[in-house]
């Protein structure tokens, strides 16, 4: 069928040739009137209608086809578009949702901090304050232990000083009744 109608158009359009022509002859002659003729008014109106009246026919399958092809393309666009803005839009909920939230648990999260900063602090000054008193402790230990040692020699010292003295006087002052009663006495105590 489809054949047949360019078939026809195409004969339309040779046959329109010589119509033409002939339409252009009439013209010619009253061209010199300066008139244009109603025969060729009237044969290019036929002309135009046949021509694009036969594309009409012959397209309108295609450009239907194409025109429907085109609208669900569009439609299918639309929705598409439609359901990326909703969930666009479901994304930018949740963000400012976490926008939102962040905002508190930053706060939560500074005020955690603080507090374990406090707990820290006062960890390490506990810790200094026990690391102070034991070192102290040490030191007054080592002091002492120093000062007994060092009155123990000082003791010694002047003990081997007296005993020294004592034994010089007694052997340059102390005669034989003397060494005498001095054992004697020292016997009677034990």
């Amino acid at each position: 069928m489809r054949r047949i109608l360019i078939l026809l158009l195409f004969g339309v359009l040779v046959s329109a040739g010589p119509c033409f022509a002939l339409v252009q002859e009439h013209a010619e002659g009253a061209a010199a009137e300066h008139e244009e003729s109603p025969w060729l008014v009237v044969a290019r109106w036929a002309n135009f209608i046949v021509l694009f009246g036969g594309l009409g026919y012959l397209l309108r399958k295609p450009m239907a086809e194409f025109f429907e092809t085109r609208r669900k393309e569009i439609g299918s666009g639309l929705q598409r578009a439609q359901e990326a803005q909703a969930t666009a839009q479901a994304r930018m909920n949740d963000i400012e949702q976490r926008l939102a939230r962040l905002s508190t648990e930053i706060a939560a999260l500074r005020a955690e901090a603080e507090k374990e900063s406090l707990v820290e602090r006062e960890k390490i000054i506990t810790d200094a304050k026990r690391e102070v008193d034991r070192v102290i402790e040490q030191s007054r230990q080592e002091i002492d232990r120093v000062a007994r040692s060092l009155e123990r020699e000082i003791k010694e010292t002047i003990a081997d000083a007296v005993i020294d003295r004592a034994g010089k006087t007694l052997r340059t002052e102390m005669t034989q009744d003397d060494q005498k009663r001095v054992l004697v006495r020292f016997i009677k105590k034990l």
